[in-house]
């Protein structure tokens, strides 16, 4: 073995000896080890130590607020804020872990817009659950940008927020205790999540979600995330829920709810992205209701998406 491998073999163990001692938590390790796969040097093997550490050792969290946070990360070179809502009865070592809901915001807002749309304490209480709303830049697309360098929103949610949530607050550790949420490009990245990672999930929600992006190549900034697509339309294809979920479903794939309104200018992609998810064999449902893309939509059924994901936990 050689020493840069003796090197990063010392790094893991010491890594996960730190969750054990310090967090009091055991997850899957493949969560934990996608941290060691950007360890390309030994100058990122000692600096993704230090960011791992970081993720497990920040101050305990207080119980029954909304708390405003910066997380650290690896993936984002800004936009590292995130809101989390924990129930009013939170206990930071209770021996049954906490489900959560990633909730993502939609274009041109941030990781505040959720306190607006949602009431995040009633729904935690209500579930006993957390609420987990990051920060994914005013044009972000929640995905790992390859024409905007330190923009890898993918990338964070995964191997970031998820740790970041069962070592500082008590996150349930089982994939089938997660759920993600989103609106507007909110909902673009929640299907993407659930439909490019089936086994992170159980359920997700999707509220007056863009669901194809390539009937908007002009608009609301896309080109910032994924480049001009005459440039390279594959690059949209392969970020797209409506492309990726022409694949047959896996096996064990997560619930994914639809919600829209009947006058919304993403009813007719939703429509279609039904119509493909049931052909291509994903458990999924829809929701058609009065509405248009608007604040008072996404308020007035927020509580359905999340009862929704809810329903899926298993234990």
């Amino acid at each position: 073995m050689s020493e840069l491998s003796l090197r990063q073999h010392w790094i893991e163990k010491t890594a996960f000896r730190i969750l054990s001692e310090h967090s009091n938590i055991y997850f899957e390790s493949s969560i934990g080890w996608v941290i060691f796969a950007l360890m390309k040097t030994k100058h990122l093997i000692l600096r993704g130590f230090i960011f791992f550490a970081s993720l497990c050792l920040t101050l305990p969290a207080a119980w029954g607020k909304i708390h405003h946070l910066k997380i650290p990360s690896m993936a984002l070179a800004d936009s590292n804020r995130v809101i989390i809502a924990t129930p009013s009865n939170f206990e930071q070592h209770r021996p049954a872990k906490y489900p959560f809901i990633v909730m993502l915001h939609g274009w041109s807002g941030d990781e505040t817009q959720w306190k607006k749309d949602a009431d995040l304490q009633i729904l935690s209480d209500k579930y006993d659950i957390l609420l987990i709303l990051p920060d994914g830049g005013y044009d972000g697309w929640w995905v790992d940008s390859e024409v905007s360098p330190g923009r890898n929103y993918d990338t964070h949610i995964r191997q970031e927020l998820k740790i970041w949530a069962v070592t500082n607050f008590n996150g349930a550790t089982n994939a089938s205790q997660h759920g993600v949420l989103g609106l507007s490009m909110g909902g673009f990245g929640a299907i993407n999540q659930a439909i490019k990672y089936p086994d992170d999930y159980a359920a997700a929600a999707s509220l007056s979600g863009v669901m194809d992006v390539t009937r908007h190549t002009d608009n609301w900034h896309l080109s910032n995330a994924l480049g001009l697509y005459a440039d390279d339309p594959k690059r949209w294809e392969r970020n797209n829920p409506l492309h990726i979920a022409q694949k047959k479903a896996p096996r064990h794939a997560p619930d994914m709810i639809l919600i829209c309104g009947r006058d919304d200018f993403t009813f007719e992609e939703n429509q279609d992205m039904a119509a493909i998810l049931k052909k291509s064999g994903y458990a999924s449902q829809v929701q058609w209701e009065a509405g248009t893309h608007s604040h008072t939509f996404w308020k007035t059924h927020v509580g359905s998406a999340v009862a929704f994901i809810v329903s899926h936990f298993k234990e």
